[in-house]
């Protein structure tokens, strides 16, 4: 008995060996050739005998039975055939959650038209993977350039042209309180100059912090998020309510930058496009994850003939956002319909600590061999 089954074993594994060798048409031409010649036969035969009986109703039920079976067979046959085209569809359906590859389950397919396909695929998936690689790379250093250059040019317009302008406000300030009280045509003139002076030191100091918020860098984070949400949206007229969790300490700078950026960009397209009443902003940390969600009332939108539109269009907050968020092996989960307001949430994983140290130590070394001797 053990005997017999093990031949059984063998011959179904040689047979299945043997499937895989043939292409999926001639599978499929096997498949309906044998049901066809089957059919024929056993109907031919079946419907001679029951002709001889003369009984008109088992030839109708004995008709049925067999397109029945015909029609299951011929399914079986077809959804077996197909099989590998179905597997390797549910890999290509995971490729936006990551999938790079082609599993060593499809390639053990041996038939040449199947093989060629998956061989193609897989390559493509490899270039796709290190196409995208290199784009996060560049975008990643495009980014970190672009804070850079922030930090640069909010320093310098803080260091020089602002503290230029200030003194230039001094010394106007000066001359106005010399110029004599009989010439008070020159005097109003003066004090325009004066108030020119001013209004133009609040908007450089506004072009600072926008280039780069000082107090993200001294206070941290939550100020910071605080500072610009109400000082942006209360400006124009939305009232903005705050749930943020205090137990999110200081996080690396890199981190801080990136949820900073991520609210700056909620804020502003909320202002120039929700048209919201209200807009509130979470920041929590829980599970090894921060995450800070900014959502309003406003006009919404639909999400993804925005996102299909968004490099068309030359409208690329959102990408933006989901952009620098990637580069920090995070999530951005975006809500929204029309006449109910939007939800722009982004969930980021918190460094280890000995992450964090890895990073203090290759900033220390980098700041070490920066410095010219």
């Amino acid at each position: 008995m053990m005997s017999l089954m093990k031949q059984v074993h063998g011959l179904r594994a040689r047979f299945r060996t043997w499937m895989r060798r043939i292409s999926i048409f001639n599978r499929v031409l096997i498949g309906n050739s044998f049901i066809i010649i089957f059919g024929a036969i056993a109907g031919t035969i079946f419907t001679r005998q029951l002709t001889l009986l003369g009984n008109v109703r088992l030839i109708l039920l004995f008709s049925f039975f067999g397109i029945l079976i015909t029609l299951i067979v011929n399914y079986w046959i077809i959804r077996t055939a197909l099989l590998p085209l179905r597997e390797l569809g549910n890999v290509l359906e995971r490729v936006d959650e990551g999938q790079t590859h082609i599993p060593d389950s499809l390639k053990k397919y041996q038939d040449p038209d199947l093989h060629h396909l998956i061989t193609a695929l897989d390559s493509m998936l490899l270039r796709l993977s290190n196409r995208t690689s290199q784009l996060q790379a560049i975008s990643e250093r495009a980014i970190n350039a672009q804070e850079e250059e922030r930090i640069r040019i909010a320093r310098g317009l803080h260091d020089d042209t602002a503290q230029s302008i200030s003194m230039l406000i001094i010394h106007v300030e000066r001359l106005e309180n010399l110029i004599p009280s009989g010439m008070p045509e020159l005097k109003k003139r003066v004090a325009d100059v004066r108030k020119l002076l001013t209004r133009l030191l609040d908007d450089l100091r506004k072009i600072i912090w926008d280039l780069r918020p000082s107090i993200l860098d001294d206070l941290g984070l939550i100020p910071a998020i605080r500072w610009f949400a109400r000082s942006n949206l209360e400006e124009a007229g939305i009232t903005v309510d705050f749930e943020l969790d205090t137990d999110v300490m200081r996080l690396p700078p890199h981190l801080e930058t990136t949820l900073f950026r991520v609210t700056q960009e909620a804020v502003n397209n909320i202002i120039h496009h929700a048209d919201a009443k209200n807009v509130s902003v979470r920041l929590r940390s829980e599970q090894g994850l921060v995450s800070i969600e900014v959502q309003d009332d406003g006009q919404g939108f639909d999400v993804e003939r925005t996102s299909g539109e968004a490099v068309s269009k030359k409208q690329l907050g959102l990408l933006g956002i989901k952009e620098r968020v990637s580069l920090v092996g995070g999530r951005v989960k975006v809500e929204s319909a029309l006449r109910h307001g939007s939800c722009v949430s982004v969930f980021i994983p918190l460094p280890t600590e000995e992450l964090i140290k890895e990073e203090a130590f290759e900033k220390q070394n980098l700041e070490e061999s920066s410095v010219v001797p």
